[in-house]
């Protein structure tokens, strides 16, 4: 199985650099989301991988080989674009044949007319017309194959330009947005298709996607991207409830964290608003407390909390409260908490602690507050 790895690839346009010394490896049939905001480099890095774009320096690596130099049809890579990128005259089955024909046939042997008159030439349209049928089955296209993309619904057609990418057999599987232009409905089947499609070819998959909810539910490990940086690389699990910067912990989560100030004593108990949170840690002075909407609950005593605003989400409610002058933003079940007053309590394990350069500070112990 082959792997992908990027070293210290760096690019930039005129005087603006948007990939600063960029190290990424996709391990062989691992399923890797890029995340991060519009305009952050994912994109740029995804056709520096793709060969469309030459980068500044860095080297990419696909099975170990060095090809940052080579030309795209020589990297065996297949990548999926957001506005899927087919053809509008062909039909289904001929725009997913498209990278069998170029690799298959000669030049005399595609022409419309003279090549089908050509040796060998039927022969290899057969096959490939049998490679498409097999691709398209288990993506549910087989009665689609007919139509043009005009005649295709939204994810119909993103799913015959993943079709179009699988059925050449690629080393690495390439994916910029695909799922941008679906509604919230389609997303989530596709998205399952996705998974499927990787787990049945085992290419190492690069996933770029701003979308959250995406990369944390479809990835094996999301690395998440900032201003041209890789700020940290984990599972889902560990980017989100172990964050390595305070960015990270401010870019993941929906509604996003509270970012509260605290101060650690020179005991190293840190407190917030006055009253101790049950952690303790080596730094002194002041501190960024992070605490998930979700870690908050309303409790007999704790912090004393003024409700401000109540958002009804059908399976839970948001309560936009505050303590002393910080806002906070908890989740809790609906109907619960109706006063305008609350005392909020959290378990010190689910909080995190920033230092003054963003960097996440440990925490020595931590008991119950």
């Amino acid at each position: 199985m082959t792997g992908l790895e990027l070293r210290g690839i760096g690019k930039a346009f005129g005087q603006t650099t948007v990939l600063h010394k960029v190290d990424l490896a996709v391990r062989p049939g691992e399923f890797l989301a890029l995340l991060g905001p519009s305009g952050c480099g994912k994109s740029t890095l995804m056709r520096i991988v793709a060969g469309i774009e030459a980068p500044d320096h860095g080297q990419v690596l696909i099975g170990g080989s060095e090809l940052t130099q080579a030309h795209p049809a020589a990297r065996n890579v297949a990548m999926v674009f957001q506005n899927y990128a087919l053809y509008p005259h062909l039909t289904a089955a001929q725009n997913i044949a498209v990278p069998l024909a170029m690799r298959r046939l000669s030049a005399w042997q595609r022409m419309p007319l003279l090549g089908g008159l050509l040796p060998g030439a039927r022969a290899i349209r057969r096959a490939i017309a049998q490679d498409v049928a097999r691709v398209a089955e288990p993506l549910g296209l087989a009665h689609l194959l007919a139509r043009k993309p005009a005649q295709l619904s939204g994810g119909q057609r993103q799913r015959v330009a993943l079709a179009r990418a699988v059925v050449r057999d690629p080393s690495v599987f390439l994916l910029d947005e695909p799922l941008s232009n679906l509604d919230a409905a389609l997303r989530s089947s596709t998205r399952r298709e996705i998974v499927e499609i990787h787990r049945r070819t085992g290419a190492a998959t690069l996933y770029v996607t701003h979308d959250q909810a995406e990369a944390l539910t479809m990835a094996d490990r999301v690395a998440v991207m900032l201003a041209g940086r890789i700020l940290q690389c984990g599972t889902p699990r560990e980017v989100y409830e172990q964050p390595a910067d305070i960015r990270v912990a401010r870019f993941l989560g929906d509604p996003a964290i509270n970012l509260l100030q605290a101060e650690a004593g020179e005991d190293g108990m840190v407190r917030l608003e006055g009253r101790t949170t049950g952690l303790r840690t080596r730094q002194r002075g002041p501190l960024t407390l992070g605490l998930r909407p979700e870690a908050l609950q309303v409790a007999a005593q704790g912090w004393p909390a003024r409700v401000e605003a109540r958002e009804y989400l059908g399976e839970a409610q948001l309560l936009h409260t505050r303590i002393g002058p910080q806002p906070i933003i908890l989740r809790v079940p609906p109907g619960l908490a109706e006063a305008p007053l609350l005392h909020l309590c959290f378990d010190p394990r689910e909080a995190l602690l920033f230092g003054a350069d963003g960097a996440r500070v440990p925490a020595l112990e931590v008991q119950h507050a």
